[in-house]
């Protein structure tokens, strides 16, 4: 009888008469537990009134430094700054004539090394100047999205100093409050906005001194809809003691960390008080909501209540309702 010999059957006979060696399973290689040195002390260099560059002694590791974070020491505490890829950061936006500590640490994507020693520097004063900054250009918008907006401008003029910038933001025309300082340059990214809003932006200059510009002109944009919000509408009348309420779940597939409602009066009917932010432009009311600690969960249904400051047909309901600029379905 003949028996017939594959391949997989010699190599094995060939493997246990020792002619070939058989393969070994690969072995996972140890987690990495070893830190990198800790960084040398910092040192302080191009000290102006505004800025300072940072250099230090290079850590070493056995897999790669990754980063380096900057660490400030203030008041007996200590915070993190920022972090960067290369032993040196030039820091800006400081405070003139004002004394700042501070230390690195470095990280290999693991494990991070101990606090170099720490390094106090002052900042030079500022020039005695009286003459504010001129105004900045006027903010150009691009590249909108849901919760962004780029912001570029024209940069102001100074007689002593380069100047910094004041971003200031109302929404729906209810008013101008502080949304980022300390802008060294002439554009910036703004996030964390509310889908389907309009934002009016303007920017003031404030050089080393202190002295604050006018303001620049002031230029509207309005977030784009959310295109993965869904909804769907309700209306509840108001009684004698509860006010009416547009009722608005959330029919998407995410949950909302910021959300805005739109929706429109058949008549000439005021909102005196609502339980969100509101702006109310003739029979159009828009309602909005930054909670970003919280959610706006899937399923969840939020009341939408209006006290009245006029009078108008209480038990007819809105139309055109929207959630993140989705049109909801329902009243």
């Amino acid at each position: 009888m003949t028996t017939r010999t594959g391949p997989r059957t010699v190599l094995s006979a060939l493997a246990t008469a020792g002619i070939i060696a058989a393969a070994a399973p690969a072995l996972a290689a140890p987690p990495d537990t070893i830190p990198p040195s800790t960084p040398g002390t910092p040192v302080a260099t191009q000290i102006t009134e505004t800025s300072a560059l940072l250099t230090w002694r290079p850590s070493t590791d056995d897999t790669g430094v990754t980063e380096y974070e900057i660490w400030y020491l203030r008041g007996g505490g200590n915070g993190f700054y920022t972090n960067t890829g290369v032993p040196s950061y030039r820091l800006t936006g400081l405070t003139p004539d004002t004394a700042y500590t501070w230390m690195v640490r470095a990280s290999d994507g693991r494990n991070q090394s101990g606090f170099s020693a720490p390094v106090t520097f002052r900042t030079d004063p500022a020039p005695p100047d009286a003459e504010p900054p001129g105004p900045p250009g006027t903010p150009v918008v691009s590249d909108v999205t849901a919760s962004t907006v780029t912001l570029a401008w024209a940069a102001s003029t100074d007689n002593a100093s380069a100047p910094t910038y004041q971003l200031w933001s109302g929404i729906e025309g209810t008013g101008s409050t502080p949304l980022v300082g300390g802008l060294p340059g002439t554009s910036t990214r703004v996030t964390r906005l509310i889908p389907d809003l309009h934002y009016d932006f303007h920017l003031v200059a404030r050089d080393v001194s202190g002295n604050v510009s006018a303001p620049s002109p002031a230029t509207r944009a309005r977030t784009a809809a959310d295109p993965t919000a869904s909804c769907r509408a309700g209306y509840r009348p108001g009684t004698a003691g509860q006010p009416s309420a547009v009722l608005v779940t959330n029919t998407g597939r995410t949950a909302l960390s910021a959300w805005s409602v739109r929706f429109s009066f058949p008549d000439d009917r005021r909102i005196g008080y609502a339980s969100h932010a509101w702006a109310q432009h003739g029979r159009d009311v828009v309602v909005w909501w930054s909670g970003w600690a919280d959610q706006f969960s899937v399923g969840e249904t939020e009341d939408v209540t209006l006290t009245l400051a006029t009078p108008g047909t209480p038990d007819v309901p809105p139309s055109g309702v929207t959630l993140n600029g989705a049109s909801c379905t329902g009243t």
